[in-house]
């Protein structure tokens, strides 16, 4: 009998245990589930190993349908970057403080997501807790140009690779300066706040940027009517303001279905769609709203082929100049180096192209690598006569990809061995690299020969973080976007904070773009930033040393 009772004991206290260990897991859910809406384990790939919680109301989807899947499939892409950045941060300091972003649901829907490392480091534990309010306005409406692009280029990626389509809305107010001169400076920008308002309003999910001379961009994932945008935009008007019913409000809705084509050329294709747009109305633009039905990014794609063989002839007699502008450490102002920015030469009519316009239409018409051979090679020129500078060179990602360009480019440096120890190499794209391999053997091929490497663009997209892990590099330079947003400082200036964390930790000096105050230099030194660039510390122009 007293066997049979000790069994029996040591039964129920079996079964009391695995009772306690239920509602100890019940309990932690419990408490889990009274903050956040979802949960979500990944493990060191950032796939999704465990999913719980409201993922059908939320997303459309069961949770168990994201499993295997990478985890940036519940964050909206246009937060993708800031996914990475925190997920790296998570990695290195295994815990990850609440942040805000934005879901993949229609409304791209503002949550809070917060983190801890499980299991010695090998999984992760996500928490995504709705917030009670919106992000801050900034955080939904892009504000200009250059921040328009940083939300639309991952969606036009998203819709590439077969996720949410994206579209872009452009739209143009003619006669709006002329309408608003006889307004006084508050209704003005009452006014014009009131038609950005409208136009990020128009469409769920959309982010909306103001493009300057009464031109905004819309981004979206569609319903947007824009005949219908157009007139509702000309009627808040007149009831603002009687003196701007003269107003004629043109907009057009634009597919952004590039999956015919690279994704690099798309995102630059897109690039100088926006800027065309911004500087000259759809007339700049013609291609691209050809017919709303065929027209579109592709279209616009297609048409650009007509003004490669232009480029293409300017490349090849290098029909550019470099300009240099400093780039300093922070502690004492002292020039660490230059970097290399190509100036196009006017054409017959005595105009010059806009730089960013040039090198964009370059590297959508294909001509890449052309390019940077072109200013590796007048760099590496100029490094020879100015004996005591060291100069920084603009490498593009499509290049690095292109296994025939590092031979090409090791060519140019062997003629040049007069530049060795004082040219480096800047790799500029917030893209993914689409040759990982390719580039890391041409890395590490210039390293060797003493060629430092700098990862530009940082923080400007997802990418930037892999590229960090899987690319050995000496420099990562912050993207400037980036940076006037944490001199904002609140969610921009943690990930700032983040970033720089994680580049120190990889062994890399960080440089930061675009400083314009001593305010900023004064933040991103407090930060850990060793490098400034901008125009606080010196404007492009001449290399020092180098005669004529």
């Amino acid at each position: 009998m007293s066997s049979v009772t000790r069994k029996t004991d040591s039964t129920d206290s079996r079964g009391e245990a695995r009772q306690s260990a239920l509602d100890a897991r019940e309990r932690l859910l419990a408490f889990a589930f009274a903050a956040s809406d979802l949960l979500v384990e990944v493990d060191r790939d950032q796939r999704v190993t465990f999913a719980a919680g409201a993922f059908q109301s939320r997303l459309g989807r069961p949770g168990e349908s994201y499993l295997g899947q990478p985890v940036s499939r519940l964050v909206a892409a246009e937060d993708h970057a800031a996914l990475e950045t925190a997920l790296a941060h998570l990695s290195h300091r295994g815990r990850l403080p609440p942040i805000g972003v934005r879901i993949a649901d229609s409304a791209r829907t503002p949550f809070s997501l917060a983190g801890l490392a499980a299991g010695g480091g090998e999984r992760f534990c996500l928490t995504f807790g709705q917030l009670p309010a919106p992000l801050p306005a900034s955080s939904r409406v892009a504000g200009d140009q250059a921040s328009l692009l940083r939300i639309a280029e991952p969606r036009l990626r998203e819709a590439a690779s077969g996720g949410a389509a994206a579209r872009l809305a452009l739209v143009q107010v003619e006669g709006l300066a002329e309408a608003t001169v006889l307004l006084g400076h508050g209704a003005r920008e009452e006014l014009l706040d009131s038609i950005g308002e409208a136009i990020g309003q128009a469409a769920p999910g959309g982010a909306a940027g103001e493009l300057g001379g009464g031109r905004w961009g819309l981004v979206h994932g569609g319903g947007l009517d824009a005949t219908a945008l157009a007139r509702g935009i000309e009627a808040l008007a007149r009831a603002r303001a009687p003196a701007t019913a003269a107003l004629r409000v043109a907009a057009t809705d634009l597919p952004l279905d590039v999956r015919e084509v690279a994704e690099a050329r798309a995102i630059r294709a897109l690039r100088l769609l926006v800027s065309r747009f911004a500087e000259g109305g759809p007339s700049a633009i013609g291609p691209a709203i050809a017919a709303n039905d065929t027209g579109g990014l592709s279209h616009y794609i297609r048409a650009l082929g007509t003004e490669a063989a232009a480029v293409e002839s300017a490349i090849g007699r290098r029909r550019f100049r470099l300009a240099y502008q400093p780039i300093v450490r922070l502690s004492d102002r002292q020039v660490r180096h230059f970097e290399a920015l190509i100036r196009p030469l006017p054409g017959p009519d005595g105009t010059a192209q806009d730089p960013h316009g040039f090198v964009t239409l370059a590297e959508a018409a294909g001509l890449a690598q052309a390019l940077d051979l072109a200013v590796l090679g007048a760099a590496s020129e100029a490094l020879e006569a100015a004996k005591a500078a060291q100069v920084a060179v603009n490498v593009s990602a499509i290049s690095l990809s292109d296994r025939g360009f590092a031979s090409a480019c090791l060519a140019v440096l062997d003629r040049h061995g007069g530049a060795k120890d004082r040219l480096l190499i800047e790799i500029t794209e917030t893209a993914d690299i689409d040759d990982a391999e390719a580039a890391a053997a041409l890395i590490g091929e210039l390293r060797a020969r003493g060629h430092a490497v700098c990862l530009d663009d940082f923080g400007a997209g997802a990418a930037g973080i892999r590229h960090l892990k899987r690319l050995p590099v000496d420099f990562v330079k912050i993207d400037g976007q980036f940076v006037r947003g944490a001199g904002r400082g609140g969610r921009d200036r943690a990930l700032l904070s983040q970033i720089v964390q994680l580049c120190r930790a990889s062994g890399a000096d960080v440089i930061a773009e675009q400083v314009e105050t001593e305010a900023e230099a004064a933040m991103l030194g407090e930060l850990g930033v060793e490098y400034g660039q901008g125009f606080l510390f010196g404007r492009p122009g001449h290399l020092p040393g180098l005669k004529g």
